[in-house]
């Protein structure tokens, strides 16, 4: 019996919007990317520029948690 898939996590998914689009390549489309967590969107004509965008926006997320995880870890009985 195969193994149960493991939950994705929610904070890295992508919406992609496809559309063909004129250029060399056969059967490229090119069309725009969402990041759901975040609402950040872009274009993009090359593979390139799709890639780009996702690592970007996975590397933010990244340098965002390293930032919550070196944050000083206050009680709530201690924040008043």
């Amino acid at each position: 019996m195969p193994e149960p898939m493991k939950p994705l996590p929610t904070d890295h998914g992508f919406v992609l919007q496809l559309e063909k689009c004129r250029g060399d390549a056969e059967d490229f489309r090119c069309g725009r990317v969402e990041h759901l967590a975040t609402g950040q969107a872009a274009r993009f004509a090359t593979s390139a520029e799709l890639w780009h965008f996702i690592d970007a926006v996975l590397a933010k997320l990244r340098r965002s948690e390293k930032a919550l995880d070196l944050a000083p870890r206050i009680h709530p009985k201690e924040q008043r």
